[in-house]
């Protein structure tokens, strides 16, 4: 499969069947979740890492609480970062 290729037909919903060795090779089973990309003519697909869940135990939840910002950062936060990243190229 690294080598060759084969060819899918796209149905008209969008659907298409991802080969058997493909599945195989990157592990891709039920249920798991895949990136799609597009460079130029090219779609690649990436198998998505399952999200893990944080726990108290992760050193992460030490920092939370302990930093400052505005009251509304975690609902506009990528308005805040948009922000910073005109300032950072004047």
């Amino acid at each position: 499969m690294a080598k060759g290729y084969e060819v899918v037909k796209v149905k008209a919903s969008g659907e298409m069947i991802l080969p058997v060795p493909a599945r195989k090779l990157l592990g891709i089973e039920e249920g798991d979740q895949l990136a799609v990309y597009v460079d130029g003519e090219k779609i690649i697909l990436r198998k998505l890492a399952p999200f893990k869940q944080a726990s108290p135990n992760d050193a992460i939840f030490k920092l939370i609480g302990k930093g400052e910002g505005p009251p509304d950062l975690a609902e506009r936060h990528d308005f805040y970062l948009a922000t910073r990243d005109d300032k950072e190229q004047e």
